[in-house]
């Protein structure tokens, strides 16, 4: 628990970056809309060598089956939604010098 306290009792405000990556198809699953992610293991070292450290990820998902009415389409046997991009979203401590380009201006 000290550790903690010690930690929060920091002033140096954070920064943030989220890193999309979208899916591309998977040739063998192509009919159903399968997509692959390749490996992140050299993006999540290069942003870990910058002073970035991976806190969350999270998915957005689109609709890829809109085909209904179609003969070919058979209601109840698959989803018609799918994961379309996995986000990764890093924290560092700010140096200070990117805190105009992160505040939004007020008008």
């Amino acid at each position: 628990m000290v550790a903690l306290l010690a930690s929060c009792s920091n002033n140096n405000p954070w920064e943030y970056k989220v890193v999309k990556v979208a899916g591309m198809p998977a040739e063998e699953l192509a009919e159903y809309g399968a997509l692959v992610y390749g490996d992140q293991t050299a993006m999540l070292n290069k942003m870990g060598k910058e002073g970035w450290e991976l806190v969350s990820t999270y998915t957005e998902t689109a609709t890829e089956f809109p085909n209904f009415g179609s003969p070919d389409y058979v209601t109840g046997i698959r989803d018609n939604t799918r994961t379309s991009v996995v986000n990764f979203v890093f924290k560092r401590q700010s140096d200070g010098k990117n805190e105009n380009n992160a505040k939004p201006k007020k008008k």
